[in-house]
């Protein structure tokens, strides 16, 4: 009675926090149950043991299995019961016969029995239809609903409405139920994420060996989780665990785009004969032919993308609920990320490459005189080598 006055009370604290329906603390119905308790002291004048009544009550109302018949490999247990007029009700199993030991029928003498009514007290008392534990105590349930809201924020005020209520001493509250499934999941994304972007930058430095080409296509996923974010505020998404699993989806995505771009832009550069062989003015126009080559294929990818994925944004039936919060944040991210990848990647690449020209020229500048002059020392010491020197 405590666990349930509890819950009810929890139940209309609970009811009164925004985004809270269906809240209902599950009653406890009633069931009506057959008490039979044995009195030892009678039992016992009369010569019985509570195994001899146990046996009369369990035979009368439940059966006893008292052999199998087989057909074939399959057993059927015959099981002997009293008939239902003599358990009927409390009358007929008070006049159920108890046989008393030692007084087994001979032929002389009858059998002694006592009636099941002499020795124990018959009656119908009332109970719970279930008894519900957990952990070897008992507990009811608060079952509820959250709609309109976001589950971490939802819960926190529940738990205050909930610490208002006075609970019976010995009675404590849990909270269980889909956040604690979500909860997990925001602790694996919280690690899963860097983890995500630390191995697409090390399989990228692993494709390219080159530590700065790699930083210049992670740099798409700062554009990804702007476009990200743009979307689901427009389409008014709260953050969940599928929202995240749709920006990991995007950064990969987003990366791959910019890996192409960079594949172009370095085929550009390559096929100018290099830095070692080109000028500024050649490498900036190597640069935009590579980035004005990948246009066409960035716009068919793009579109097919987008013919793809926009649809979902409006999709029902079931599994909506889980696709559409995910599509959002990919289909933001991929139009935003492209145009970042487009603009700004091509400027990046030639800065880094103006950089290791300048580097590469100035380096080729500074060692020319060097050896003209290690050669000349050489001849003077050539020469003074031949002189007649006393």
């Amino acid at each position: 009675d405590d666990v349930v006055d509890a819950s009810q009370r929890v139940a209309k604290a609970v009811c009164k926090v925004p985004g809270a329906v269906n809240v209902v603390a599950d009653p406890i119905r009633g069931k009506a149950y057959l008490e039979i308790e044995v009195d030892r002291d009678r039992a016992a004048e009369h010569g019985l043991t509570i195994a001899a009544v146990n046996e009369v009550i369990e035979t009368a109302l439940a059966g006893r299995i008292v052999g199998a018949l087989r057909d074939g490999r399959i057993s059927y247990p015959l099981t002997v019961r009293y008939a239902r007029s003599a358990r009927a009700d409390t009358e007929s199993l008070a006049r159920l016969p108890v046989c008393v030991q030692g007084g087994e029928s001979t032929d002389s003498t009858p059998a002694r029995h006592v009636a099941l009514g002499d020795v124990a007290s018959i009656e119908i008392a009332e109970g719970p239809a279930t008894i519900k534990s957990e952990n070897g105590l008992l507990r009811n349930y608060v079952r509820l609903n959250v709609r309109g809201r976001n589950l971490g924020e939802f819960l926190t005020e529940a738990r205050a409405a909930a610490d208002t209520v006075t609970l019976p001493s010995g009675t404590h509250l849990e909270w269980t139920g889909r956040y604690e499934h979500e909860l997990r999941a925001v602790h694996l994304l919280a690690w899963l994420g860097p983890l995500v972007l630390a191995a697409i930058f090390g399989l990228l430095y692993w494709t390219y060996r080159d530590w700065a080409d790699a930083l210049v296509i992670l740099l798409a996923a700062p554009g990804a989780l702007a476009g990200g974010v743009l979307f689901q505020w427009l389409f008014g998404y709260e953050f969940s665990v599928t929202v995240w699993i749709g920006y990991i989806a995007c950064f990969g995505m987003a990366t791959a785009t910019a890996a192409i771009m960079l594949v172009y832009l370095r085929e550009a550069v390559e096929r100018a004969g290099g830095l070692e062989h080109m000028t500024l003015a050649q490498l900036r126009e190597a640069v935009l032919q590579g980035a004005v080559h990948r246009l066409r294929p960035k716009l068919l990818t793009e579109g097919t993308t987008i013919l793809g994925l926009a649809p979902l944004l409006w999709a029902v039936g079931p599994g909506a609920d889980v696709i559409r919060p995910m599509v959002a944040p990919v289909l933001g991210g991929i139009l935003v990320a492209d145009e970042v990848i487009d603009l700004f990647l091509p400027v990046l690449f030639y800065h880094i490459r103006r950089v290791r020209w300048k580097r590469l020229h100035a380096l080729a500048t500074t060692d020319a005189p060097t050896k003209s002059i290690s050669a000349r020392s050489d001849s003077e010491l050539v020469l003074i080598s031949t002189e007649d020197v006393p």
